[in-house]
């Protein structure tokens, strides 16, 4: 039989074609994209190739069809910032090195708040607890009687929260400031779960600690970034 002037079976060698592409694509979104104009073509081949259209085989493609439009959808809103309002857009792009489904996944975890009063974030000597982010304001960190301030896209505990070491000075959230915070076990569950996001996270602290250094904040030993 024949579509639209063409042999049906030329539609076969399209969608081979087609899968061919898939399979020498790197990024999973392109592979995917081709692998469903591969199916599209397969079904019209399965409409065509007999006497009457072969239904088990183009239910059977039809849902796997519908399966990988789910993952398309799924892949593309990890990349994208659609779903997010215009505020979690604004805090997404503080995570540079975060893709937008990362950073979705690390907010999900974190607790957001604007300081009504001053917030005590660690106590140098003590266990960090808790991992802050600093979105908006300033925080004062005291470290062997000696007095510096830190301020809006700074995160602080993280060389504790990493090596497991106690905290190497006070740390003191201005009233007003704007964060994001996670806890610390919490997040290590998290991260040994997901390690792309660590990696990704890893990366975002070694421009952190690349941004204290260059502004004198004093920092206790460095973590390793493995």
């Amino acid at each position: 039989m024949e579509f639209y002037g063409l042999s049906a079976a030329l539609l076969v060698y399209v969608a081979f074609a087609f899968d061919v592409s898939g399979f020498l694509a790197r990024d999973e979104l392109v592979l995917r994209a081709l692998m469903l104009l591969a199916m599209v073509f397969y079904i019209l081949y399965y409409l065509f190739v007999a006497e009457g259209p072969l239904w088990e085989a183009i239910m059977t493609d039809s849902i796997l069809m519908l399966v990988n439009i789910v993952m398309i959808v799924i892949i593309a809103l990890e990349r994208t910032t659609v779903s997010m309002n215009s505020d979690r857009v604004r805090l997404y792009e503080k995570f540079e090195m975060l893709s937008p489904g990362q950073f979705r996944k690390l907010y999900k975890f974190s607790h957001y708040a604007i300081a009504p009063n001053e917030v005590i974030l660690s106590r140098q000597g003590e266990p960090v607890k808790r991992l802050t982010y600093i979105v908006d304001g300033t925080a004062s960190l005291v470290k062997d009687g000696e007095r510096f301030t830190m301020t809006a896209g700074q995160f602080v505990g993280e060389i504790g929260f990493l090596t497991g070491n106690v905290a190497t000075g006070d740390v003191t959230l201005q009233a007003g400031s704007e964060y994001l915070s996670w806890d610390a076990d919490k997040l290590h569950e998290i991260f040994a779960k997901q390690p792309a996001l660590r990696t990704a996270m890893l990366a975002q602290f070694n421009l952190d600690l690349v941004a204290k250094v260059a502004r004198g904040v004093p920092m206790g030993p460095a973590p390793a970034t493995a």
